[in-house]
């Protein structure tokens, strides 16, 4: 058991999954429920072999010294490249109480028989609800990919923070409102709010997993305002699963936007994949979208609007 407690905390802190698609970071994270569970369940049988009278006690122990454990391997992961997080802290801890709470549901020596079954049901629902706020983000992406499936060949709209799910901000503040009545036209969702920080360079929004498969349409759309008074240098990028991160190997294009205007950028697909030096963009299998200010803010305050991104 020792060294099956030594393994849980080996895997932990050595194997990984790629963090793309994003569903292999959400298991990434939810990984450290079941693992931390099963520590704690060994930490519990073995303090039945050491010390059989502790009965509750023994529950208290293998809880708190699976969190402990959880937060050491987040300080060691600090220390070898990994990311610690006190959101995987809370994912320990969730797994730790949800075995544990099973474990106690099951064992007769902590109930006596006049009040075992209201005991087990109180104890047996509590790890039930561990376990559903464990599993909580897988169920938030799986709904974010049905969600990004269902409005193909629309490729962003922001009505909800859902929406944002497979986006990032690149050095902007992000914010979901209506688009200002001057450029606002019926039936309008809610616009995403790009705000820039000053003097950080390339401020925009990236689609970090937009669908894959663009074959079968001619151009990308891209809705956007600039509600300022002097004219936006924006760029579009689109790159492939086999982008090298050079400047050369993706599609690149500048637009100016003129003062105080809502606009439709309107790209071929046929430009968009010949925009790689040497090989054509893969339209089966594209990999990112980034739309952004291709030269720092210089004052607080600019920004633009993103209203929708999509195919025709």
């Amino acid at each position: 058991m020792l060294l099956a407690a030594a393994a849980l905390i080996a895997l932990v802190l050595t194997v990984t999954l790629p963090p793309r698609p994003k569903i292999f970071q959400v298991l990434n994270d939810i990984a450290h429920a079941p693992v931390l569970g099963a520590f704690a369940f060994i930490v519990l049988r073995l303090m039945r072999l050491w010390r059989p009278a502790y009965r509750i006690g023994g529950y208290g122990i293998a809880f708190v010294t699976a969190v402990v454990v959880g937060a050491l391997i987040e300080v060691v992961q600090s220390f070898i490249g990994r990311d610690s997080s006190w959101m995987d802290l809370k994912t320990d801890t969730l797994g730790a109480a949800c075995v544990l709470g099973v474990a106690a549901a099951f064992d007769r020596t902590l109930w006596p028989t006049a009040t075992r079954a209201p005991g087990r049901t109180a104890v047996a629902a509590l790890a039930a609800v561990c376990a559903l706020w464990a599993l909580l983000p897988l169920g938030q992406a799986g709904v974010a990919y049905l969600d990004r499936a269902t409005a193909f060949p629309v490729l962003a709209h922001f009505s909800t923070p859902r929406d944002l799910y497979f986006f990032s901000g690149r050095t902007t503040r992000l914010s979901l409102e209506p688009l200002p009545a001057p450029w606002r036209h019926l039936g309008d969702a809610s616009s995403v709010r790009i705000e820039f920080l000053k003097n950080l360079a390339w401020p925009g929004l990236s689609d970090d997993e937009p669908e894959a498969d663009w074959r079968g349409f001619s151009t990308l759309l891209v809705d956007v305002t600039n509600p300022a008074q002097t004219s936006l240098d924006l760029a579009v990028r689109v790159h492939d699963k086999a982008h090298n991160q050079r400047h050369t190997d993706r599609f690149n294009r500048a637009f100016d936007i003129a003062p105080l205007t809502r606009t439709v950028l309107r790209i071929p697909l046929a430009d968009i994949a010949a925009g790689p030096v040497g090989r054509p963009l893969d339209l089966a299998r594209v990999a990112g979208v980034v739309v952004f200010k291709r030269k720092p803010a210089t004052a607080d305050n600019q920004h633009f609007y993103l209203s929708k991104i999509w195919l025709e």
